[in-house]
């Protein structure tokens, strides 16, 4: 099923995967997050005045679902 134990990213392997990291940090998802919100790496802070749209779109084409519900952002924790 693919469960795991770890708390590290999935992409990178080198910090724990959290919304912030995943939306702001990760460097193998840098190339997208530039694609998508204009910037390769974020502030936390950023992303507050981001569109819930992009942050959407980032999250989703990240694949990472569960940081969004059917319409938004569900649960991002910074």
């Amino acid at each position: 099923m693919g469960l795991t134990n770890s708390l590290l990213c999935r992409r990178c392997g080198a910090e724990n995967e959290t919304s912030a990291h995943t939306l702001c940090e990760c460097e193998v998802l840098a190339s997208l997050r530039y694609a998508y919100l204009g910037s390769f790496f974020l502030d936390p802070e950023d992303m507050k005045s981001l569109s819930l749209t992009a942050i959407w779109n980032l999250a989703m084409e990240q694949g990472f679902p569960e940081l969004v519900s059917g319409y938004g952002v569900q649960s991002v924790h910074f």
